[in-house]
């Protein structure tokens, strides 16, 4: 799961809108969208929020995973090849 709390909260400290990554930084409102509900972008787009922020990816966004996630992927890691 994707979470971009940690891009509401780099947006502030730089001072920049929703309105100015719509208008004059050319992100779609359909990112946007993605974003608002936490659902995925383009490597891409991450780059570019990167290089409009002067950021980090971490302060975009943080990947999470869910309880069955983790099961399963322990379970990957413990088999013996």
């Amino acid at each position: 799961m994707y979470n971009y709390n940690s891009l509401w909260r780099t947006m502030k400290e730089r001072g920049i809108t929703t309105y100015s990554l719509i208008n004059h930084y050319k992100i779609s409102s359909h990112t946007m969208s993605n974003i608002r509900h936490n659902e995925n972008i383009t490597m891409e787009t991450l780059h570019k929020l990167c290089q409009i922020l002067h950021c980090q990816a971490s302060d975009v966004v943080e990947i999470t995973f869910s309880e069955e996630e983790d099961i399963y992927y322990r379970e990957i890691r413990e088999r013996k090849w």
